[in-house]
């Protein structure tokens, strides 16, 4: 009997220890999050002095999307190197910013060697988990002839798929590619003018809604 309480008194300790250790690393983890979305909130506010310091205790406590907002200011404030370092860290973790954001690092060759390859893979990976970002820039690689994309390819079901999937987003030049290629024939699709008008209006109700966001900015900046 004896043997049997001290058993259980050991593992109601060990239980209480556990337990306590889950609620630190809980409360640790609200810490983090509560640094992420304070950064954010100061983010958001262009208030890029404060975000900082504050995203920066969360990214490295391996917040991955803190890394990969901090990443993106570092990026804008011409900080390459330590750029790439967090979004390597936040792609390592398979977040998709940070996946999107060391793409466009690759594309520019701001931190790491250029490399469209690499960038263009990157680019896939975060566009096949439907990265909306990631498709429209794959959609401007097809349609420009950027990421290394051979010249046979431009045209092909591939482009189609990205060029697609980026018009459903609502990137404009894709749908204006969309509307060419209905109306003229093009990327294998057979010309249909009643589908090149859908593609027309969606076009007109786009720039329709960015005029009048133009409009009410510039009254309120008056």
């Amino acid at each position: 009997m004896a043997f049997d309480s001290l058993m259980a008194s050991s593992l109601r300790r060990s239980l209480v220890a556990s337990l306590l250790m889950l609620g630190m690393l809980g409360g640790a983890r609200a810490g983090i999050d509560e640094d992420y979305a304070a950064g954010m909130l100061s983010y958001q506010r262009a208030d890029f002095a404060t975000a900082i310091p504050v995203l920066r205790r969360a990214a490295d406590a391996g917040h991955a999307q803190a890394q990969a907002l901090l990443a993106s200011i570092l990026d804008a404030a011409d900080q390459d190197d330590e750029a790439v370092a967090y979004y390597r860290k936040a792609a390592a973790v398979g977040n998709l910013d940070g996946i999107f954001g060391l793409g466009t690092m690759f594309a520019a060759g701001e931190g790491v060697a250029k490399n469209v390859v690499e960038a263009r893979k990157l680019y896939i990976r975060a566009a096949e988990a439907g990265h909306k970002p990631a498709i429209a820039a794959l959609a401007a690689g097809y349609i420009h002839g950027d990421l290394g994309i051979p010249e046979g390819d431009r045209k092909g079901p591939e482009a189609l798929k990205w060029i697609m999937q980026a018009a459903e987003d609502g990137f404009v030049t894709a749908i204006e590619v969309l509307e060419g290629a209905y109306r003229a024939g093009g990327y294998g699709l057979t010309v249909n003018i009643a589908k090149a008008d859908e593609y027309r209006k969606r076009l007109d109700a786009l720039k329709g809604v960015k005029e009048r966001k133009g409009r009410r900015r510039s009254g309120e900046k008056q």
